[in-house]
């Protein structure tokens, strides 16, 4: 394999280190001024600006270097002598010829005539600027230069598994440790200077012939900037230096491994660590597009100040505002982090071992008496709490929680209802907490349904555990029947994972897709005489998106495994599971009720066509009937599967 690195290690020497001088020479000629003498044209390097001139330096610094070290690689390539150390020597020239490239190409996106005069010598050339690019364009190219430095960083990585010494690979390491950086303060420092640079009170327009007396721009820009540039913005710069620090800390702990001796599966660390570097350039790279010229710095210090002089209010409010939503939305998240982090930091057999035994006496105190079926874990307190607070936290979140309910014909506490929810988004928690928010328990005194949600909630760690302590119960006929005989109601998606694979069609095609071809949630209220009500949500179909949208592979996975493949949830600022702020509306309709059923008889195949057919008609009207009043939703189409 070494054969492999060293041609590609050949190829990148041969291919950059001509391409430094070429590239100078082409912004040369770009740039060079129309009645340009020879003392000029050498003195381009100094005449381009401050940065311009760092930046030639540092290219043609690294340039020479490189052909030095590249020396003894060619020569003994040539001679067909592999050299003790040509692994470190390749690697290092190579990578130095990209970067010299690189350097080359930052200092021509930067150059800038218009320099503080040292004289009035009205001799000065006046250089062309018709062939600089705009802000735009000039950003975009150094955001690309970033991820060409994270995609040679994630080479070297892989590269270290096929090094047989272990100098050669620690240099290579550092050599990826160095692009991260110079690829992470590209971006984000060059990157928004460029793309937010003001010009200065003498500055002309782009393309004019340029005085070189004129200031350099100016920027309100800043490399450190925190709390300012708009939520967004402070929002992708922490995922992207978060992903920094991540990438990071793993070629840290590498090189560590590396150097002990202990490393192993390199290549799925190294191409784990490239893709997070990766990762971390697109969001930098994201962020700088979204800046904005305001501070959130007022806004955070009246909350620091309301934090020291009221922890206890602030904390309250903080919990009352989070802590749902973390409830609902994060805990698979925290489940999956924890067990990645666990074989991250700990050998895979005490990881395994750990994980085995923890959740060998956790099913061991938590299974027994069937909590799903019979509901033995519900929780008070937190049922009370979430009452309590769930409106307010949604409203935080979603922006506008609306519930309404057609008609006004009462509800009797004392008669049986199966609440039928639709439709049935990627992760339909408004099921679940709709009977917590205050507005229902106006509208719908005593009635208190239990939720019945997939059966595998109940097999994941702290998901059950919410959703038992919650009183949510898993949708199977047993269950069905035993909650409906307790709780007097039940709340069900009867669309079900049939309709989550339609959910992409609410952005793609505006259209608000309904299932109906499920009837035994029909059949149930016909045996057990139970009224039944439709029950439509407007805005959580779009309130969470899956980014990959592959309908017919997610509708065959659905069909042969029981759930679509592949199936991501993010929500706001397009990477966390948190809900986007779209508003959510609760339609509550009018109660069905069936013809009266003999318990223990068939029932009658008509009646269960001529209910179903009366539900999705009702939920057909309720979303016509509101669609308009809802943001964003009135140019939306209901289309219904039967």
């Amino acid at each position: 394999m070494y054969d492999y690195i060293a041609e590609f290690s050949f190829a990148a020497i041969c291919l950059f280190i001509p391409s430094v001088p070429l590239t100078h020479c082409l912004g040369l000629v770009a740039h060079s001024p129309r009645s340009a003498k020879l003392k000029y044209l050498l003195l381009y390097p100094v005449k381009g600006g401050r940065h311009h001139f760092i930046f030639q330096i540092i290219s043609w610094g690294i340039w020479v270097a490189s052909i030095f070290v590249a020396l003894p690689v060619l020569i003994r390539t040539h001679k067909a002598v592999r050299a003790t150390h040509a692994e470190i020597l390749s690697g290092s020239a190579a990578t130095g010829a990209v970067f010299a490239e690189l350097f080359m190409i930052k200092s021509l996106l930067v150059f800038n005539p218009r320099c503080k005069p040292a004289s009035d010598d009205s001799s000065s050339p006046r250089w062309n600027t018709s062939l600089l690019p705009s802000k735009g364009a000039a950003s975009g190219a150094v955001i690309a230069l970033g991820l060409v430095w994270a995609a040679l960083g994630g080479s070297l990585l892989l590269a270290t598994e096929y090094l047989q010494d272990t100098h050669s690979k620690e240099v290579y390491f550092l050599l990826a440790a160095l692009c991260l950086l110079v690829g992470a303060t590209t971006t984000h420092g060059l990157g928004g200077s460029l793309r937010h640079k003001q010009t200065g009170p003498f500055t002309v327009e782009l393309g004019s012939d340029v005085d070189p007396r004129q200031p350099d721009p100016v920027t309100t820009w800043k490399f450190f900037q925190p709390f300012r540039g708009g939520a967004f913005f402070v929002a992708t710069q922490a995922m992207g230096w978060a992903l920094f620090s991540i990438s990071l800390v793993c070629l840290c702990w590498l090189l560590v491994q590396v150097v002990a001796g202990v490393a192993y599966c390199i290549r799925c660390w190294a191409l784990i660590t490239g893709s997070v570097m990766f990762c971390a350039q697109l969001f930098l790279g994201m962020s700088i597009w979204t800046w904005k010229d305001h501070s959130m710095a007022q806004g955070v210090a009246q909350t620091v100040v309301q934090v020291v002089t009221h922890p206890a209010q602030e904390a309250a409010s903080w919990t009352a505002v989070w802590l749902p939503i973390l409830m609902m939305y994060s805990p698979v998240q925290v489940v999956c982090t924890a067990l990645a982090i666990s074989f991250m930091f700990a050998p895979a057999a005490f990881a395994t071992a750990f994980w085995v035994g923890s959740l060998a006496v956790y099913y061991a105190v938590t299974l027994p008496g069937a909590p799903e079926h019979t509901g033995r874990r519900e929780w008070a307190p937190i049922q009370k709490w979430c009452h309590k607070h769930m409106e307010t936290a949604l409203k935080a979140w979603f922006g506008n929680v609306e519930v309404v309910r057609e008609g006004t014909t009462p509800f009797d506490p004392e008669d049986k209802y199966i609440f039928g929810y639709a439709p049935h988004g990627l992760f339909p928690i408004g099921a679940g907490f709709l009977p917590y928010i205050p507005a229902w328990g106006q509208l719908l005194p005593g009635i208190v349904p239990a939720t019945l949600v997939a059966s595998v909630l109940f097999f994941t760690p702290l998901v059950r555990d919410l959703c038992s302590w919650c009183g949510l119960r898993q949708v199977s006929r047993r269950t069905f029947v035993r909650a409906l005989n307790e709780k007097g109601s039940v709340m069900l998606v009867p669309g079900g994972q049939a309709e989550l694979v339609h959910t992409w069609r609410i952005k793609c095609r505006k259209e608000f897709v309904i299932y109906g071809r499920h009837k035994g949630f029909v059949r149930m209220a016909i045996e057990h005489n139970s009224k039944l009500v439709p029950v439509v949500v407007l805005g959580e179909v779009s309130a969470l998106q899956n980014p990959i949208d592959l309908p017919e592979l997610q509708r065959w996975t659905y069909k042969n495994l029981g759930f679509p493949v592949p199936y991501w949830v993010v929500g706001r600022w397009g990477v966390s599971p948190f809900p986007k702020r779209v508003g959510l509306k609760f339609i509550i309709g009018e109660a069905l009720s069936p013809r009266p059923h003999v318990p223990g008889t068939t029932v009658d195949e008509n009646e269960v066509n001529r209910l179903h057919k009366a539900f999705y008609a009702k939920v057909a009207e309720l979303f016509e009937a509101h669609k308009n009043s809802f943001k964003g939703y009135e140019n939306v189409k209901l289309v219904m599967i039967e």
